[in-house]
């Protein structure tokens, strides 16, 4: 079920209401990598198409389908950094707005501080210099919540651009974890770079093959490159797979981290409610309850991004092994 996350949009206009996969749609037409990346993917595939015709031999063949298998790596990766930018800002509307929040409650903190300090200096309880440190910490905490208020305008806008509307923005929190990943085979199988490594095997096999009557320098000299080919398609084949094992493993523990997160939510939220009470009925102070809203507000701002994380992995493993990723975050998203 889809959230709003009250809280934040507040403060954030809304003129439409769009599913995830809509939004991701609006921000392909006004991203600048994506639309580089789709040009550049178009051109690449022109080229290929043309070389392949032109190709006079196996060789030649296997060159076009190198740079054809270059070209897709290129897209896939400016895809990923596409998600990335977007979710970057997504996102960043909600942690920003949370840190304007509890950039507030903490200068409010600060001014009860410094107005106690007040107090207690001109009974002779405090020194100066502790009303000093006081008024100190609340023109800093002024300068924290200005400059949270700055990023969270400029966040604003920033989504803005990429969107080319406002939008109300779906509290992704609440998304899905239980989400099917790739294997580790899944995706060395699809991985361009192991197919580009290994077609540099196949062309220093054949221009080894290919030599008649080698002198002992030009025999030597193709056997090294026909090594090298080897050893690096061995050393691609192997960082390939440990890479995918980390992010697999990372993308694994992001779960279990979000589901540890909402619970640490929940526990704040249940303290910001009795704090709230508390303060209701006279027996909390004002103090109490915006520690409370802080604390509340932290624990919202650091499950955010984690699910950031998450989510900019599940796209990148997605690509990568060539699954359905716009599916994806319809469903983890829940519509």
């Amino acid at each position: 079920m889809r959230k709003v996350f009250v809280l934040v949009l507040i403060s954030f206009v809304v003129l439409m209401f769009a599913g995830i996969v809509d939004v991701v749609e609006l921000a392909k037409q006004n991203s600048v990598t994506y639309l580089k990346a789709v040009l550049n993917f178009e051109q690449a595939k022109s080229d290929y198409d043309k070389a392949m015709i032109e190709a006079k031999n196996k060789r030649q063949q296997l060159v076009a389908q190198q740079s054809w298998l270059q070209a897709q790596q290129t897209y896939n990766q400016s895809l990923k950094n596409f998600y990335g930018e977007f979710f970057d800002a997504y996102i960043g509307v909600l942690e920003s707005t949370l840190q304007v929040q509890i950039a507030q409650n903490k200068l409010r903190i600060a001014e009860i501080d410094f107005a106690e300090m007040q107090d207690l200096y001109k009974t002779g309880a405090a020194t100066l210099q502790d009303l000093q440190s006081a008024s100190s910490t609340k023109l800093e905490s002024q300068a924290s919540l200005d400059e949270a208020k700055l990023n969270a305008e400029q966040s604003k806008k920033d989504l803005l651009i990429l969107l080319g509307k406002e939008v109300q923005i779906i509290d992704p929190s609440s998304i899905k974890v239980d989400i099917k990943l790739p294997t580790v085979d899944e995706l060395t199988t699809k991985s361009f770079a192991i197919q580009i490594a290994q077609i540099d095997v196949q062309v220093s096999q054949m221009d080894f093959d290919s030599l008649v009557n080698p002198s002992a320098y030009t025999k030597s000299k193709y056997e090294r490159i026909l090594k090298i080919a080897q050893s690096e398609l061995k050393d691609t084949q192997n960082s390939t797979r440990k890479s995918y094992e980390s992010l697999l493993l990372t993308t694994e523990n992001l779960k279990k981290t979000i589901q540890a997160q909402r619970e640490t939510v929940s526990v704040a939220k249940a303290q910001l409610d009795s704090a709230e009470n508390n303060y209701k009925v006279g027996v909390g102070s004002e103090k109490d309850l915006l520690e409370a809203r802080s604390t509340y507000f932290t624990a919202q701002k650091t499950l955010l991004s984690y699910v950031k994380s998450f989510l900019k992995n599940l796209c990148s493993l997605y690509i990568d092994a060539g699954w359905d990723h716009q599916g994806l975050l319809s469903s983890i998203f829940g519509g």
